[in-house]
This record gives structure tokens, C-alpha cells and sequence, in this order.
């Protein structure tokens, strides 16, 4: 064997080495490598993660650096935007418009980002390469339940109960995860319900299908992002409930 097919077989192995065995349960991917950080996505088993090489914060054990394919809005400091509305080369893409939030690219030469609004002191972008995010070893990488089918739905409000019976599927929520009250006279469905940021009830939760029921106090109170299903629970559509696949802290 001559150097040069030695050298293309080692390259073959290698890059067959950066791709993780498929995953046995879901797995979500966070911003962070931290259970609390914002969730990117959801693999669904079968998946191979590929690991990320040049992840900007290196995984801590137990977790694994690994690329979420594009494309997705990303956002960029004005600061960073030539005069031609690019993104400069080196430029930081962050995860919201918040120079708080996390990092999950950086533009190099070559990049495809196309411009989408503008937010303030930042330029949010499509941005069609890989960003890294995080997700957690162990049993089975699992944490979370198959991957959703479009981009993340942030609840700020009340939505037409057609809109939910069309659907029919999995998406994600936010708001605020908080306790139902029981009273003689009259009693909840169930336990717990979401509060969208009008201060009023979005829908009852049903975490039976969750493995962390005897740690759920620690969600009431707080603003959560969930990942489930909503069905009306009567004709009017009045009244909703969310069959919760995964819940975190946001």
C-alpha cells in the first residue's frame, strides 16, 4: 500500500470516527452544556450526532459538542454588519439578540447568511451552516422525545382551537409552568397548566408521560419551554391541554 491510499484510508476512518453511535432514546440538544440552558433541538432516535471539531466552549464529561444542521435566524451585533449588510468575517452569531445569549457560530469565509430584520443594536440572519450545541451522555443519550417537525413556537397568547386540532403534532411552548388550585366546589382536570404572558391560562399540562414527576416543584413558578401535544378538551375549544413530552427550564 503506497502513502497516498494510506493517507485516504486514515482520512476515511477518521471521519467516520467523528460520527456517534445512533442514538437508542431522543436526545435534546441545548444551547449550553447545561440541563437549564435553551433547547436547539430534538434528535430523534436513529440519529447519529455528528460531534462538533472546534466547539467555542470545549464539552465538560458527560456531555458532547455536536452540530445542528441549518438553516436558522441568528443574530449578529450591528456592530459586526459591513457596510453592504454582511456579516464580517470572525463575527459572533448569537442565539437571540442579546449579547448575553449564547454563541453558537462564528462567520468564517464562505458562510452563506442571508439578512432577515432587523432587532435594535442587532441584524438577525439566516445563517445556513452547522451551529454547535450540546447534548448529555449517558442512558442512552436520552432526554427528550422526537424531534419536531418546524421551527420552535414561543406562546405569548391564546391560540384558535382549529389552529390546535390541525395540527394534530408535536410543538414546542413557553410560559410560565404553574399549579392548578382544587377547590370543593369545583375541581381541575389536572395538576398543572401553562400561563402565557397575559397572565392567563394557555392550556392544562398532562406530565403523566414524564419520568420526573417527584421533582416537578421545582418547574412552578418559572418560565419553562415545553415540547407536546395540544388537544381541546371540549366542543367550544375553550379549553385545552398539552400532553408534555419534555419540560426544562428556560
Amino acid at each position: 500500500m503506497n502513502l497516498r491510499h494510506l493517507l485516504v484510508g486514515l482520512f476515511l476512518a477518521a471521519t467516520a470516527a467523528l460520527h456517534a453511535e445512533p442514538l437508542t432514546r431522543a436526545a435534546s440538544v441545548y444551547a449550553r452544556p447545561e440541563p437549564s440552558a435553551t433547547v436547539l433541538k430534538v434528535l430523534p432516535v436513529g440519529t447519529e450526532p455528528t460531534p462538533a471539531l472546534n466547539p467555542a466552549e470545549p464539552a465538560p464529561a458527560g456531555w458532547m459538542a455536536v452540530e445542528v444542521a441549518g438553516p436558522r435566524e441568528l443574530f449578529v451585533s450591528n456592530g459586526d454588519v459591513g457596510k453592504n449588510l454582511d456579516v464580517k468575517p470572525g463575527a459572533f452569531f448569537y442565539l437571540r439578540a442579546d449579547r448575553r445569549a449564547p454563541v453558537v457560530a462564528t462567520m468564517q469565509p464562505g458562510d452563506k447568511a442571508e439578512l432577515a430584520n432587523l432587532a435594535g443594536d442587532f441584524t438577525s440572519f439566516m445563517v445556513e451552516k452547522p451551529i454547535v450545541g450540546y447534548i448529555k451522555l449517558g442512558g442512552g443519550l436520552a432526554t427528550a422525545p422526537a424531534a419536531p417537525t418546524r421551527p420552535s413556537v414561543v406562546v405569548s397568547g391564546p391560540v384558535a382551537a382549529g389552529e390546535i386540532g390541525r395540527a394534530a403534532m408535536p410543538r414546542f411552548y413557553e410560559g410560565r409552568f404553574a399549579a392548578t388550585q382544587n377547590f370543593i366546589t369545583y375541581k381541575h382536570p389536572y395538576n398543572f397548566q401553562l400561563i402565557d404572558s397575559t397572565g392567563n391560562r394557555f392550556a392544562y399540562l398532562d406530565i403523566s408521560r414524564l419520568l420526573l414527576t417527584d421533582k416537578v416543584d421545582l418547574f412552578v413558578d418559572r418560565v419553562v419551554i415545553i415540547y407536546g401535544t395540544a388537544r381541546t378538551l371540549n366542543q367550544e375549544g375553550t379549553k385545552r391541554v398539552i400532553e408534555v413530552e419534555s419540560l426544562h427550564l428556560k
